[in-house]
């Protein structure tokens, strides 16, 4: 095989390689994303993780005691979705220019970007003959 032959195909697998570790790291700071909202009048405070589920909800005991069932559920409508609102951001942020427009909120799947690398490339390169003996 012709040694730049080689050496292209060694820098190839070098670049899948570092874009592979990039993705990774990308999965990584997705997976860690988490927001907090909170109600206007503050009696309700809440933790979301990256697919919107409640994570903690906290009440503010004064709060509790001066309003109804129907506003406490506002409330918690409220800093849920202020909070679902900021992980979709950080989201949008985080995969801008990686995946196509508006994937980001559908919940699309990382590892579709990338297959799985072969375990030994060495061995894939002897297989196609690129391999120096």
């Amino acid at each position: 095989m012709r040694a730049e032959w080689q050496a292209h195909i060694d820098e190839l697998l070098a670049e899948y390689k570092r874009r592979q570790a990039g993705l990774k790291q990308l999965q990584e700071r997705l997976a860690a994303i988490e927001a907090e909202g909170e109600s206007e009048d503050g009696t309700v405070k809440v933790k979301v993780d990256r697919q919107g589920r409640l994570t903690s909800v906290e009440f503010d005991p004064r709060g509790l005691r001066r309003l109804g069932s129907e506003e406490l559920a506002e409330a918690v409508m409220e800093a849920s979705g202020k909070a679902v609102g900021e992980v979709s951001a950080q989201m949008k942020q985080a995969m801008e220019g990686l995946v196509p427009e508006g994937a980001a909120e559908e919940g699309f799947d990382l590892t579709k970007l990338v297959r799985e690398p072969p375990r030994d490339f060495d061995a894939v390169r002897e297989r196609y003959g690129l391999l120096d003996r």
